[in-house]
């Protein structure tokens, strides 16, 4: 029987003097949370990882008292924003981050897993075959046309450096986690519905549109035509739903991942932002 990773995590949190002087009475619900990640999050997982999320956690709670009562009160809302390209996920996204005062997570997922792979960061536009994705500008893109190996040294002149989907996996994990214990965040994307799905106080949403309606918001934003932007959108659906497949094994077109689908063929973005915001705060309890 293995030993639960998050031992070494909880008794890191109990001998911390300094932590015991500002927030010992959270220290009695960290053990609670940590216990939940350890049933909830991937096995690939280490103890080390989460000894990390618990240094990432004590370092908030001795710099933000406002973190302490979050946790106090159960109330480290996260959530994880889908949706398939042509809808108008990414501005309900951005609307409901500014209702709810919480920080948008997307481009920040690309930084943080080319540092654990040990790759420079770059952006994703500036690669000219990945242009016609403007609105999916992330570390992820690369994965949805090509999911077996990057050749990253072709990317940015160096020596020749192959990272492995499975590697690729595990720092795509680990950031959504440290994103997602950094607490009140929305995150777009990057398979975060997966890595998430039973996260304590997480709502799950995905923005979806009819195909047709999607292709013309597509060859309208990319300049395509209409036979060419159906042509790269059936291209970039089917490898999406084969990432999801491979990193969580679910199929993205089924609801089993979100708590809600919305159609912004029949919903403004407005109304949509509302619904999230809604949802959220029926789900946590906010």
């Amino acid at each position: 029987m293995r030993k639960d990773r998050a031992t070494d995590a909880i008794e890191l949190l109990y001998e911390d003097e300094e932590l015991a002087l500002c927030c010992y009475e959270v220290i009695p619900k960290l053990e609670e949370f940590f216990v939940k990640l350890d049933q909830v999050l991937p096995e690939e997982l280490d103890e080390d990882f989460f000894v990390e999320l618990a240094q990432l956690i004590r370092v908030n709670l001795i710099t933000d008292p406002n973190y302490k009562k979050r946790f106090l009160e159960e109330k480290m809302g996260v959530i994880t924003l889908t949706y398939e390209l042509g809808s108008e996920g990414l501005e309900v996204a951005k609307q409901v981050a500014q209702e709810l005062g919480y920080k948008l997570i997307y481009t920040e997922v690309l930084s943080e897993v080319a540092k654990r792979l040990g790759v420079p960061e770059w952006k994703v536009e500036d690669y000219s075959e990945f242009k016609y994705v403007p609105s999916k500008l992330s570390f992820f893109d690369l994965f949805q046309l090509d999911k077996s190996l990057i050749d990253f040294g072709a990317i940015f002149g160096e020596k020749k450096k192959e990272i492995s989907f499975e590697e690729f996996r595990e720092a795509l994990v680990k950031t959504i986690t440290a994103f997602a214990v950094s607490n009140r965040v929305v995150i777009v994307g990057h398979g975060s519905a997966c890595v998430l799905q039973e996260y304590p106080n997480s709502l799950h949403v995905k923005v979806e549109a009819p195909f047709a309606d999607r292709v013309k918001a597509f060859a309208k934003n990319t300049g395509l035509s209409l036979e060419e932007a159906e042509k790269q959108l059936k291209k970039i659906d089917s490898k999406e739903k084969e990432f999801y497949k491979d990193l969580c094994d679910e199929d993205i077109d089924k609801i089993n991942l979100f708590h809600l689908k919305l159609n912004t063929s029949k919903l403004s973005v407005e109304n949509a932002k509302e619904l999230v915001v809604k949802a959220f705060k029926l789900v946590v309890q906010e």
